[in-house]
């Protein structure tokens, strides 16, 4: 009786045991899964599902982890020869191009000479040839026009922080009046100041070339 009873027992411990094995052995039914093994190749277990990716670093360049899956990212570039004409890749990403071709000075009407904005290329505070060239025509005219004191302003576009461009203003006027003392003027009578990218008036590159300047006031 004691060896039928221990021979039950020995039969429902393995059956039980067996039945383990078949359970584990199954494993949840895909996509569902417990762990990265149960997913296919290149797959990632996230939250129990089986998806293409967990964040952008299991995506391949150009693309970003949305949704378990990777998706193609707008306006992505690798190089200048992915973007469309007028633009540049910076960034990963196809910008316009800056123009570093200075507006042409304004002609003044016929008559007495005027003091006339100078202007400056993109995130520059350097006098370029056509800058120098205008600003020596201002202190001419000046001297011509017996003009004694300027206040000098500078300007940017609208690109960048508005600490940075208040800087960049501010270093666009101090250079030009720089200039000007070399050229004999006075410092003690020019004084300059800032209004940064305030007083913008351009929506594009073509317009931001005009707000990259220093204007003169006579005071």
């Amino acid at each position: 009786m004691e060896s039928h009873d221990s021979w039950k027992i020995f039969r429902h411990t393995l059956g039980a045991l067996f039945a383990g094995l078949v359970v584990a052995a199954c494993g949840p039914e895909y996509p569902a899964c417990d762990d990265d093994e149960d997913c296919h190749s290149g797959e990632f277990c996230v939250n129990g599902q089986c998806q293409l990716c967990r964040d952008d670093s299991d995506c391949p360049a150009g693309q970003t982890c949305a949704g378990g899956r990777c998706d193609p990212i707008d306006g992505y570039c690798a190089g200048a020869g992915d973007c469309p004409d007028g633009q540049d890749c910076q960034n990963n990403r196809c910008v316009a191009t800056q123009s570093t071709e200075l507006p042409p000075p304004e002609t003044p009407d016929a008559g007495p000479c005027t003091i006339e904005t100078v202007y400056f290329d993109f995130d520059s505070e350097a006098l370029s040839s056509s800058t120098r060239d205008q600003i020596q025509r201002n202190v001419t005219c000046m001297r011509e026009t017996g003009v004694e004191r300027l206040h000098l302003t500078g300007y940017t576009d609208p690109q960048g922080t508005e600490e940075y461009n208040l800087a960049l203003g501010d270093r666009r006027a101090r250079s030009v009046m720089q200039f000007m003392t070399s050229l004999g003027v006075s410092g003690g009578n020019l004084t300059s100041s800032s209004v940064g990218e305030e007083m913008a008036e351009g929506e594009d590159e073509s317009g931001w070339r005009r707000d990259r300047k220093v204007t003169f006031t006579q005071r």
